[in-house]
């Protein structure tokens, strides 16, 4: 039956056939992420984000023939951001915790990475309770290294600081109202150890192998939407490709990064 543009428009208005949304709209991918966390996610001296899951991001968009809206906001506002539609994903090294699980979906893993102390050289500070009795230790809001600090070390006299970004505590660390940091192990070695303020400090040689610091890193999903599906077999062929370990390869030193098994 053909219909002239009057009398769809008709119809439309009437609700007896469906409108069609704006092209270019429908092609865009919002992806939020928190740009201070180098170098899975920063903004390079122009302003422009760049990093790890930044080119993972790219990527995406890229093979699912969309165009990456990328929005830069605090960390702990990822998982609310999600559930208020306002952006389609979260990627910004995201563990997928069981907690987190419960209110969001994630993609299908695409990293680990293993977490550090970050202490002044000689300290001798180890990422234990006994080790960090009456010493501060700066998380970045929201993360698990958090969660973990605040469950084990909080309640056995350690100060645990969170802030927005680990750039302000490493902020903190130079000028002497931190102990220590905990966080990604590269993003201490990029964020601060390969800076001239970071000549004084070091990883703590002890790696925790707990299950809530090396649980996998993926992107997050509001609950329930079906774009899930298409971003996981994406990532799924980019990691058999070996376009996630050629992006790691640009960013990190051996070792510091883990893909799951293929």
């Amino acid at each position: 039956m053909k219909t002239t543009l009057l009398g769809a428009a008709l119809l439309i208005a009437a609700g007896l056939i469906p409108a069609v949304g704006n092209a270019a709209d429908a092609k865009e991918l919002k992806i939020a992420t928190e740009a201070g966390y180098p170098p899975f996610e920063y903004r390079n001296p122009n302003g422009q984000l760049e990093g790890f899951d930044i080119d993972i991001g790219n990527e995406l968009c890229k093979r699912l023939n969309r165009t990456c809206v990328w929005i830069d906001q605090s960390f702990d506002s990822l998982i609310p951001g999600l559930q208020a539609r306002k952006f389609d994903l979260a990627n910004s090294t995201m563990t997928a915790t069981e907690a987190r699980k419960k209110v969001i979906d994630f993609s299908t893993p695409m990293y680990i990475v293993p977490v550090k102390l970050m202490v002044k050289k000689g300290s001798g500070l180890e990422p234990t309770a006994e080790s960090l009795k009456g010493k501060r230790v700066g998380v970045q809001q929201g993360t698990t290294m958090e969660t973990y600090a605040r469950k084990h070390w909080a309640p056995k006299g350690v100060e645990v600081v969170a802030y927005p970004s680990y750039t302000n505590a490493y902020v903190d660390v130079t000028a002497g109202r931190l102990d220590a940091t905990f966080q990604e192990a590269q993003s201490a070695v990029d964020g601060f150890l390969n800076k001239p303020e970071g000549a004084g400090y070091e990883l703590a040689a002890m790696t925790l192998d707990d299950p809530i610091l090396n649980e996998p890193i993926a992107m997050g999903i509001r609950k329930g939407n079906a774009l899930k599906a298409d971003v996981d077999k994406v990532l799924k062929a980019m990691l058999a490709d070996g376009t996630l370990q050629g992006y790691a390869k640009k960013y990190f030193a051996e070792g510091l990064i883990q893909f799951p098994a293929q």
